[in-house]
């Protein structure tokens, strides 16, 4: 499979169970277990990026095309910077 298919795979597959999950859980919003289902789906959407940067990253890899895995390695180390920061500053 090509690196765009299998990405474009992975990012709708996270948008479609971020969606769902949210949906579900703003229907039951009125019972108590409703917040933590939407708050999952929410969390799987904005995960989704890093989904699809460590699928391109494994797929570079498979194929061994070490200038782009170098600049996704870059690209996941900034990512994994940022969500430190973000998690220190809380």
């Amino acid at each position: 499979m090509k690196i765009d298919t299998t990405t474009s795979l992975v990012l709708k597959c996270c948008l479609f169970f971020g969606i769902v999950l949210s949906a579900i859980g703003l229907f039951l919003s009125e019972h108590e277990y409703g917040d933590p289902i939407m708050w999952t789906g929410l969390l799987i959407m904005i995960v989704s990026p890093f989904a699809g940067v460590l699928t391109v990253y494994s797929n570079l890899i498979k194929e061994k095309d070490w200038k782009w895995v170098k600049v996704a390695t870059l690209l996941i180390v900034i990512m994994f910077i940022g969500l430190i920061f973000s998690m220190l500053r809380n």
